[in-house]
């Protein structure tokens, strides 16, 4: 294990939930695996602001069925994992208690349920919160958790040329190299959207039709200039994920690297080369929705449907 990580803490959120037993059991390896320490966090959901609290002894009262809670995993983690492990209960909402515990973490681990009746677009908010403003990089558990990295389980890297994709491959590409694993980075490109495009074309008074073109007022999607537009979309995305890989490799020059380009959604490209991963490193980020090239909510929608860990990197 990299020395970066002696004597640096992993902390899991634990409320007692299936999701949470989840998240435990993999932060637990975790840090086995990184011979760390384990902090459980156990958060009182109560609203410090609360008329509640002001009656005497209730504040106290929530705090010990928290470090009970907090307690109670850390009970189930020592049946996982032989290390330091520390339990805690902090008061409030169990986002800021994980984000204040986790100030000076390597890593952030919670689980994460979708709920309502659109679960592919609303991301609980102690995760939204969590992954957004977390100092360490936050691992988000839905489900059993895989093994972690090995040869037969690699690391995932959706990268889109922004400064949160270059954190998410560094980040990923360093987790591969730590387990003996290998690397698949993918990037995913649309094309533009042809309406559009035709639309701001013929609205355009200066646009210039291109030699060959179709001299008519609603060209076909086989029109050159579109066809080249797409063209060099394309390899825009080839360019970034060749670069990724030569970035990688300059750092890494034994870690195995597959690069995937995939024209689609960038969630549905990252979740289609996670089938056999057993995490997906993505930015909390990206490059926004006016691009062609873009991760940005990408990492949400990639959390509420991974089947393996997601590492969130800001």
């Amino acid at each position: 294990m990299n020395a970066e990580h002696n004597n640096q803490q992993v902390v899991v959120g634990y409320d007692a939930s299936r999701e949470s037993d989840f998240a435990l059991q993999w932060a637990a390896r975790v840090a086995q695996r990184r011979q760390c320490s384990l902090l459980i966090v156990s958060a009182t959901e109560v609203d410090q602001s609360s008329v509640e609290l002001a009656r005497p002894g209730i504040q106290e009262m929530y705090l010990r069925q928290a470090q009970h809670t907090a307690e109670s995993g850390a009970d189930q983690a020592r049946q996982i994992a032989d290390l330091d492990i520390q339990a805690e209960g902090r008061p409030g909402d169990a986002a800021n208690a994980l984000i204040e515990s986790a100030e000076h973490a390597s890593l952030l681990v919670i689980g994460h349920r979708a709920r309502g009746v659109l679960p592919d677009i609303i991301l609980g908010s102690v995760a939204f919160k969590v992954t957004h403003h977390a100092n360490c990089p936050v691992a988000v558990i839905r489900r059993s958790p895989r093994p972690l990295p090995s040869m037969e389980y690699p690391v995932v890297a959706g990268v889109d040329g922004s400064a949160y994709g270059v954190r998410a491959l560094q980040e990923a590409a360093r987790l591969a190299a730590d387990t003996g694993s290998f690397l698949r980075i993918v990037v995913a490109w649309k094309r533009p959207n042809w309406n559009l495009w035709s639309l701001a074309t013929s609205l355009n008074p200066l646009a210039e039709k291109s030699e060959g073109a179709p001299q008519t007022d609603h060209p076909g999607h086989d029109d050159p200039v579109y066809q080249q537009i797409v063209a060099d979309t394309e390899q825009q995305a080839q360019t970034i994920a060749r670069q990724a890989a030569e970035q990688v490799r300059q750092r890494y020059p034994a870690l195995k690297i597959e690069q995937i380009i995939s024209e689609g959604a960038a969630d549905q490209a990252i979740l289609s080369a996670a089938a056999d991963a057993s995490m997906i490193a993505v930015g909390a980020r990206g490059l926004g929705d006016l691009q062609a090239l873009h991760l940005g909510s990408i990492s949400r929608k990639v959390m509420q449907r991974a089947e393996c860990a997601v590492y969130v990197v800001r």
